[in-house]
Formats: structure tokens, C-alpha cells, sequence
């Protein structure tokens, strides 16, 4: 568990926040989310863990370590990374541009790794409860958008 800077005060997280992306293979095989209050993200955490999910595969980065991990990341490319990096942006419909964008508005991101397949719906309808949105599942060659289930919409 790490303590995260929140406004002042400082807030237990049940995983951590690190100014750096998860180990390869991140971001692939994760659900993805924005959610807008700390608070909320931490919700959604304990959530996730009540389900079974381990907590070494749930990420929470904070708005403020989301944008130096992607700031460092680019910095740290060649320019030929760079060109790689802005074809393959164009093909997922920039869905890393849609995260940085939300993280300097002050929003945080949270990706929990599927171990399997059939756990997408039930990770999407636990983080939709608990305020995210944005919720995108990325895997070696696809990003999909997961909209909410019908059944919340009625």
C-alpha cells in the first residue's frame, strides 16, 4: 500500500501509484478507466479486491503521476519510437491522447489486468458503479470501447 499525495492530505491506497507504467506487457490484456475523485478510484480498488481481483493487477495512477509517466516515457524514446508511436496512435483512435488529456484535467486512471477474457463485463459493471468512465479494454491488437450494460440504463 503507498500513500498518495491527495490536495494536502494524504490518502491510504490499497495499490500503489507509481510515476511509472507497469512492467511489459502493459497496457495490453487491461481494462482501462477515468475516473474523475480519488476517492471513487479507491472505492473501485476495494471493490475489485472484494471480487478476487489481486491487487498486483490493478493500477491506479494518479492524475499528476499519469502525465509524468508519459512525459518520462517520450522523453525517453528515439525518434524513430516516436514515429512508431504516433502511427500507432492513429490506428487505436488515440487512446492514449483521450487518458493524458483527462489526466491533466485533474481526472485518474485505473487498469486492472484480465486474466481472463470473461471477466471483462464484470470489471466494466464494478468500475461503472463506482463513477469511471472512458472504460476501454486494450489487448495486442484491439482497443474496444465498453459501454455501460443495458441493464444500468434503465
Amino acid at each position: 500500500m503507498n500513500f498518495v499525495k491527495n490536495h494536502d492530505k494524504y490518502e491510504l491506497l490499497p495499490v500503489s501509484s507509481e510515476r511509472a507504467f507497469p512492467a511489459a506487457p502493459f497496457p495490453r490484456k487491461y481494462v482501462h478507466c477515468v475516473i474523475d475523485n480519488l476517492r471513487d478510484a479507491v472505492q473501485a480498488v476495494y471493490a475489485l479486491r472484494a471480487a478476487g481481483y489481486d491487487a498486483r493487477n490493478i493500477h491506479v495512477m494518479a492524475c499528476w503521476d499519469f502525465v509524468e509517466a508519459v512525459e518520462q516515457r517520450y522523453q525517453q524514446q528515439s525518434h524513430l519510437s516516436k514515429i512508431l508511436s504516433s502511427l500507432i496512435a492513429f490506428f487505436d483512435e488515440g487512446f492514449g491522447e483521450v487518458y493524458l488529456h483527462e489526466a491533466r484535467r485533474g481526472h485518474h486512471i485505473l487498469a486492472v489486468r484480465l486474466s481472463r477474457y470473461e471477466q471483462m463485463e464484470q470489471v466494466r459493471d464494478l468500475l461503472s458503479s463506482h463513477s469511471a468512465h472512458l472504460i476501454k479494454y486494450v489487448d495486442t491488437w484491439t482497443v474496444a470501447d465498453l459501454l455501460p450494460s443495458q441493464d444500468e440504463n434503465i
